[in-house]
């Protein structure tokens, strides 16, 4: 079979479109606009550079707090039984993890009956452990509440941490 010939040969799909070539140097949206003023979007590029330098800036603001016991142990109690259960239910649902997270508060029943020096000491040493402070739950309950549905697995690596790091002791049961 004979091959078959373009009908515009080696001048592209904007001549086979009747569109102008796309010009060295133009934008993919330029591009876009010569086909009837469609815009086509490009991602941000992150380079991991860029990433890094990100995530150094943002560890070293974060290395700046002070970590509060009390009110991470508070944050915990809100998401666990408070004002954000609901809000962790609905993400751990939205993230096919809610029979991990049923796993990890059952693992370590502490979290209910230790007293809030107690919860945040383990808390800390879980954050300390694994210089993991995007665990402290301060930080996921505001990121549930925001919406990022992801801060729910922060909650359960936490209690799992605190389950291994802390295991209860055969009184701290619920």
């Amino acid at each position: 079979a004979a091959a078959q010939k373009s009908p515009n040969p080696g001048r592209g799909v904007g001549a086979v479109l009747n569109r102008p070539p796309l010009a060295s140097g133009s934008s993919v949206a330029t591009w876009g606009a010569s086909f009837g003023g469609m815009a086509i979007e490009t991602a941000p590029q992150n380079s991991f550079a860029a990433v890094a330098e990100s995530d150094a800036i943002w560890r070293q603001e974060a290395s700046q707090e002070r970590f509060d016991a009390d009110a991470e142990a508070s944050s915990l109690h809100s998401l666990l039984h408070g004002s954000s259960a609901a809000a962790v239910a609905a993400a751990c649902a939205e993230t096919s993890s809610s029979v991990r997270y049923d796993a990890a508060r059952a693992a370590w029943p502490a979290a209910a009956t230790a007293d809030r020096q107690q919860l945040g000491g383990a808390i800390r040493q879980v954050v300390d452990a694994l210089d993991a402070p995007h665990l402290k739950p301060s930080g996921i309950e505001k990121r549930l509440l925001g919406g990022t549905h992801a801060a729910c697995l922060g909650l359960i690596t936490l209690l799992n941490q605190m389950s291994a790091l802390s295991p209860p002791t055969s009184g701290d049961t619920a």
